[in-house]
């Protein structure tokens, strides 16, 4: 058992009667410290028996962190001992309070001046008085522990002179508990005149250093989730421990958090089914597994485990992760890339944004296998059979030289696929020219790049899976050749794609405007919104759409038109451009055939009200616009 002999010599140290010194508790943060004393102090507890003849104290456990005083302490200190003075077990009498009152507290029981006894009282309390000397009205453990010594903001020689006083004049056990290594660093750059060892000397009597009891706090995080996967969690403690051992951080807070944060991921599945139990018991395992991974490395401060199990990496973004492999291969886990992409759960981990995470997962291969395709299946390569391998290869070759039906990120992956094997003389039937050429083909022949600005982060990757060979010469041309065609088809479908959004708009759709004409257009190198969207728009066909919407629909586009032309109520720094003055002699003729469409509207009051409104809006934008 881990810390079993400091378990012992505490419980020597705190029934000792002749120790005047105090206790030192060290270890790295999230070792496990303030865990491991409160469990402890749940033994030192003294059972709160009703008698009106003692007060019973109980360990007191203060944290220093943050604390910038030595008044801030006492007060934390009083703010303990108050419920021992006046508890349900504590009914002071008359008799107890004279002889207690004259060396431990004040007491006021008339606290609003009125002439009478009231109920409650405030204290202004020594603290180290009421452990002074020996008192037969107060029994119990005397103990106080100092957590977080190193992140109080009191400088280390006063509070360890503070602390000093309980240890020379009470009759009370201290016991610290600290991260010495940082008081250490700190003190290397900013030097006291006072070292940090010779006041540690005079009060610390025995250091020990804790070491993670990480079995045990495993089963202790466990037993705080109360969801169903607290038992997918407790299937599977051997994985956590083994991996969290691998990953040889020891750092328990950090793991307490992944277990709290998967918990919260699984509970946001709601696509996996659990009837098909060893499917869905590899799944969780597998992804229970890969989540601890990646939170424990990026918590602290791996921030390349993005790189994590992608094949293609060079030589400088290559970190060793054998001791993970070597554990995922003996628990027979899904390889990551097959649940989920690196950028996802980093965004869920670091900012918990959690939709294209789940997204992934729901529809992970694991479910869906013949979604899986051949050129996926290829991109994992070094694990195949040669019989595998060789089937496959022929397959993605065809796919891609004769079919050439493909999206553009496959392209890019087929590619960068026969790239690599090139480079490592596993295939010889192309060579990269051919391989280029062919791409450029199909790259001409997509005439749909409407979705480009959702697809700008896919060019770094895709489909959960980094490029093979993005960082070669062949392949960042094949970039740079996409690009181009993006830029030119999406310029010529630029007043389509504006049209078909406008012509479409219902009462449902309206808000959408705001978010589809910020996407970037590569064609005119702007945002949609900043080129002239309505200048080519027949107002007549608009003017028609307007009369269809609901009195609420024309109020959300009044809004919208209210957004566009006055860009400054939203961003100071904006203004009214050029764009938006090519768009006057449309708002002028949607104006003008506005009004004559109102005046021949009957008996609808809320309409007419709704339409004047955007109407007179509409003549302040024309002149606006002048």
């Amino acid at each position: 058992m881990k810390n079993k002999h400091i378990i012992e010599y505490l419980d020597y140290y705190i029934k000792s009667e002749t120790i005047n010194f105090a206790v030192l508790l060290k270890g790295t943060w999230g070792s496990g410290k303030t865990y491991f004393i409160k469990k402890l102090i749940e033994n030192w507890e003294t059972p709160n028996v009703a008698n009106d003849d003692f007060i019973a104290l109980s360990p007191i456990y203060i944290s220093l962190n943050g604390i910038s005083s030595k008044n801030e302490i006492i007060q934390k200190l009083r703010e303990k001992i108050n419920p021992f003075l006046y508890s349900k077990g504590v009914k002071f009498t008359t008799a107890i309070l004279k002889g207690f009152i004259k060396s431990t507290v004040k007491i006021d029981f008339d606290s609003d001046k009125d002439g009478a006894t009231d109920g409650s009282f405030n204290l202004d309390i020594d603290p180290i008085t009421i452990f002074k000397g020996d008192n037969e009205n107060i029994k119990g453990n005397r103990i106080i522990i100092f957590d977080d010594i190193e992140r109080c903001k009191v400088p280390i020689d006063e509070v360890y002179g503070f602390i000093n006083d309980f240890v020379e004049h009470s009759k009370c056990k201290i016991i610290l508990i600290s991260d010495e290594e940082k008081i250490l660093e700190k003190e290397k750059k900013e030097p006291s005149t006072t070292p940090y060892a010779s006041f540690k000397e005079k009060i610390i009597g025995q250091t020990f250093e804790i070491l993670p009891n990480t079995e045990e706090a495993i089963e202790y995080f466990i037993s705080l989730i109360k969801s169903e996967v607290c038992t997918v969690l407790n299937d599977n403690k051997n994985l956590i421990l083994k991996i969290f051992n691998s990953s040889e951080k020891n750092n328990l807070r950090v793991l307490q958090r992944a277990l709290f944060e998967f918990e919260r991921l699984v509970n946001l599945l709601e696509n996996i089914s659990d009837a098909d139990k060893p499917k869905y018991n590899l799944l969780i395992k597998s992804l229970l597994a890969y989540y601890l991974i990646y939170h424990i490395e990026f918590n602290t401060g791996n921030k390349l485990i993005k790189n994590f199990q992608q094949l293609f990496l060079l030589d400088d973004q290559k970190l060793d992760y054998q001791n993970y492999e070597e554990l995922i291969k003996s628990e027979d886990l899904l390889h990551s890339t097959k649940i989920f992409s690196p950028e996802n759960i980093i965004s869920f981990i670091e900012g918990g944004h959690y939709e294209q995470l789940v997204e992934e997962v729901n529809n992970n291969y694991l479910y869906k296998p013949e979604e899986e395709k051949n050129w996926e299946k290829l991109w994992y390569w070094k694990f195949l059979s040669d019989s595998e391998f060789k089937i496959l290869l022929e397959i993605v070759e065809k796919d891609f030289f004769e079919d050439g039906n493909l999206h553009f990120t496959e392209v890019l992956h087929i590619s960068g696929i026969l790239f690599n094997l090139i480079d490592n003389n596993l295939y010889q039937n192309k060579n990269k020219a051919e391989i280029i050429d062919k791409a450029y083909s199909i790259f001409s022949d997509i005439t749909d790049f409407s979705d480009v600005e959702k697809y700008n982060s896919l060019l770094r990757n895709s489909w959960r899976k980094s490029y093979a060979s993005e960082q070669t010469v062949e392949f960042r041309q094949l970039i740079a050749y996409l690009q181009n065609c993006i830029k030119l088809k999406q310029g010529k479908n630029l007043d389509k794609l504006v049209e078909n959004k406008l012509y479409s708009l219902n009462d449902e759709n309206i808000d959408e405007l705001y978010d589809s004409f910020k996407e970037y257009n590569w064609g005119v190198g702007k945002i949609i919104e900043q080129t002239p969207i309505f200048k080519n728009i027949d107002h007549e066909k608009f003017c028609e759409l307007i009369l269809r919407l609901s009195n609420k629909g024309i109020f959300d586009l009044n809004g919208y038109f209210n957004y566009r032309y006055y860009p400054e109520r939203t961003y100071a720094n904006l203004r009214i451009e050029d764009f938006h003055k090519s768009e006057r002699e449309f708002i002028i003729a949607l104006k003008e055939l506005l009004k004559t469409k109102i005046e021949n509207i009957n008996d609808q009051p809320l309409k007419v009200y709704a339409l004047s409104n955007f109407l007179s809006d509409l003549e302040n934008i024309a002149l606006k616009l002048q």
